[in-house]
C-alpha cells in the first residue's frame, strides 16, 4: 500500500502540473494578448485621426472659399469702411486657413508615425511568433510526456493492486477518495505525520510490528513506519 500510495501521488502531482501551464506560457498568452490589445488600440487611433482630418479639410476648404470670395469683394468696394471690412474677413479667413492647414499637417504626421510604430510590430511579430512556436511545442512534448507516464504509473498501481486482498484494495480507494488523495501516512515522532495526532503507545507498537492494518484515530488514515518497511 505504502508503494501505491507514492505512485498515485506521483499521478496526482503529474495531473497537477499537466493542467497547470507553466510561467513562460502564460506569459506568452498575456504577450500576445497585449500585442493585439496595442495594435487595436493604434488602429483605433488612426480611425480618430482620419474622422478629425475629415473635418479639418472641410474647414480649409471653407477658409479657402471664403478667402477666394472676400478677396474678389476687396476689389469691389466703394469706401474705406467697406475695404477695412473686407480687409478684416480676409485675415479672419487666412487665419483659419492656416490653422487647419497647420493642423492637418499634424494629424497626418501623427498618423504617418502609428503606420509605422504597426509596421514596425507587424515586421516583429513573425520572430515573435518563432520563439513563441518553441515555447507552445516544448510544453505540448512535456504534456505528452506527462500522459505517457500516468499511463506506465496506471499499470504499476494496477499490478499491485491486484496483489492486496480485496477488503484491502477497497479501503485503501475509499480512503484514497475521501482523503484528497492521500490514504496512507508515515508515523513521525509517535504522531500520524497528516494529521499530526498523537498515537497512544500501544498503536505505536502495532504500527511497529507491521502484522495488521491500523488507521490513525483521528484522520482514519492506514499508518506505517519507515523504519519497519527497510527492516
Amino acid at each position: 500500500m505504502v508503494r501505491l500510495q507514492k505512485i498515485y501521488s506521483e499521478i496526482a502531482g503529474l495531473f497537477d502540473e499537466r493542467r497547470t501551464e507553466p510561467p513562460e506560457v502564460e506569459e506568452l498568452h498575456q504577450q500576445n494578448l497585449q500585442r493585439k490589445q496595442e495594435l487595436a488600440g493604434l488602429e483605433s487611433q488612426i480611425s480618430e485621426l482620419r474622422e478629425e482630418i475629415s473635418g479639418v479639410r472641410r474647414k480649409e476648404e471653407e477658409s479657402a472659399l471664403e478667402l477666394e470670395h472676400f478677396q474678389k469683394q476687396k476689389s469691389m468696394v466703394q469706401n474705406e469702411r467697406e475695404f477695412t471690412a473686407v480687409i478684416s474677413e480676409i485675415d479672419f479667413a487666412t487665419r483659419s486657413l492656416e490653422e487647419a492647414k497647420t493642423r492637418r499637417e499634424e494629424l497626418e504626421n501623427n498618423i504617418a508615425d502609428l503606420e509605422a510604430n504597426i509596421e514596425t510590430r507587424q515586421k516583429e511579430i513573425p520572430e515573435e511568433e518563432a520563439a513563441h512556436r518553441e515555447i507552445t511545442e516544448n510544453w505540448d512534448k512535456r504534456k505528452a510526456e506527462i500522459k505517457e507516464r500516468i499511463q506506465d504509473l496506471a499499470l504499476q498501481a494496477r499490478a499491485i493492486e491486484e496483489e492486496l486482498t480485496p477488503k484491502n484494495r477497497a479501503h485503501f480507494l475509499r480512503l484514497l477518495k475521501s482523503k484528497h488523495g492521500v490514504a496512507i501516512a508515515p508515523v513521525v515522532e509517535g504522531a500520524c505525520s497528516m494529521c499530526h495526532f498523537k498515537l497512544r503507545p500501544h498503536l505505536q507498537q502495532r504500527v511497529r510490528r507491521c502484522e495488521e492494518t491500523i488507521t490513525c484515530e483521528h484522520c482514519l488514515r492506514i499508518l506505517y513506519l519507515e523504519e519497519s518497511l527497510k527492516d
